[in-house]
């Protein structure tokens, strides 16, 4: 991957874009996530495979201030400016990285320790002040700058310009007509989605099928006109929340026992959605960030 742009920004919102007072040494290897795979002992020769786990991917950021401006003042202030945003304390920074293909991606991972700027000659001189960063992302996964949106049902607006009204009268809207919609993940690994039930009227119980695996997300709730649930599968940050007349709420209980976090699996996911009562007053909506082990 060879790099254009890059921007860290920590959890505090602080950020440096590398290209002008801040640049990158040299590219540098982003890829390479060591893996752990298991096996189990068994009576006859070899092993039985178990599964396999990314470990966490260790990488550093070369980079050096340009000196613009060669004054100790200039210098002191910009040391100032990346002690501030790369401080390990205001871990976990994300990094957002255009590629020289103009494609986007980016990591979250921790800073293992405060920038360092080496001394010596090649090191600091009148142009240049190098430093070093090291990071350990324990989400070892890039992900796609944009996430991706499928909607299942929902009423499509019929108006067109210019509007012309028949005695008859005109149709506002109609309904998209099918139950079912295939979802295509085209990472490259199974990633969790954020799965949005909206209700245009009153309905009971709005689940969410994998028409492949029979697997079910089940919400057991009597959801009112403008009420919308927002269901996050993602590793690490499964919820349930109701929105409600401009509130939030937490119904993680209201989930049905048998209740599975859906996930999207490489390739072609067939969904349907469903509802014990109210069906045609449910919209459903999904939106996911394809995950990459690699770019």
């Amino acid at each position: 991957m060879i790099i254009k742009d890059m921007t860290i920004t920590n959890s505090r919102g602080d950020s440096i874009t590398f290209g002008r007072h801040f640049r990158l040494e040299r590219d540098f290897d982003l890829s390479g996530t060591a893996a752990t795979v298991n096996y189990s002992e068994t009576t006859v020769d070899g092993s039985h495979y178990q599964n396999t786990k990314l470990e966490n991917k260790d990488f550093d950021v070369p980079f050096f201030i340009y000196k613009s401006i060669n004054e100790p003042w200039w210098i002191e202030e910009k040391r100032n400016q990346a002690y501030k945003v790369f401080n390990p304390k205001a871990n976990p920074m994300r990094i957002d990285i255009t590629t020289k293909a103009a494609e986007e991606y980016y990591i979250n991972a921790n800073l293992e320790g405060v920038p360092s700027f080496p001394t010596g000659f090649e090191n600091d001189n009148n142009t240049w002040q190098k430093g070093l960063l090291q990071f350990s992302a324990n989400d070892p996964f890039f992900y796609a700058k944009n996430e991706q949106k499928v909607d299942i049902a929902l009423w499509i607006g019929s108006f067109e310009f210019p509007l012309e009204i028949p005695e008859e009268g005109i149709e506002m809207g109609y309904r998209a007509p099918s139950l079912i919609v295939n979802v295509l993940n085209d990472g490259q690994e199974s990633t969790g989605m954020m799965i949005r039930f909206r209700a245009l009227g009153t309905l009971l119980n709005p689940s969410l099928i994998n028409v492949n695996t029979y697997e079910t997300l089940k919400i057991n709730t009597t959801m009112l006109a403008g009420d919308v649930i927002e269901i996050s599968t993602y590793e690490r940050r499964k919820e349930v929340i109701l929105n409600r007349n401009g509130q939030q709420f937490n119904i993680f209980n209201a989930l049905d026992l048998s209740s599975t976090f859906l996930q999207l699996e490489i390739g072609d996911n067939l969904f349907r959605y469903d509802a014990e009562e109210g069906l045609d007053n449910l919209e459903v909506s999904m939106t996911f960030t394809p995950r990459l082990i690699g770019v």
